[in-house]
């Protein structure tokens, strides 16, 4: 009994509706998944795709752990009163 099994449900395009052949970005798509480990389990067909299931076993993926929070960095403010002023304040051009 294998440790660890991955199913994926793929919807997959076909050309023209009701036919068997795949688009080029579809037909890629399994490709990849083929070169991956996946193996197509099975194949359904629609009106205008094919759903087709893929599955791999192995061992379970390691638990990635997670960093370390970092303390906030705080950070001081310009004291208020003392800038240049928001919009429409003191700045600019000035007046013509």
């Amino acid at each position: 009994m294998p440790d660890y099994k991955e199913v994926l449900h793929e919807r997959l395009h076909v050309r023209v509706p009701g036919t068997d052949k795949l688009r080029k970005t579809a037909a890629a798509r399994i490709k990849h998944l083929l070169a991956n480990g996946w193996r197509e389990t099975e194949r359904e067909q629609r009106p205008d795709h094919v759903m087709v299931r893929f599955e791999r076993t192995g061992h379970a993926p390691m638990r990635a752990r997670l960093p370390k929070a970092v303390p906030e960095v705080k950070y001081e403010r310009r004291p208020r009163g003392q800038g240049r002023g928001g919009p429409g304040g003191p700045g600019g051009r000035g007046r013509r």
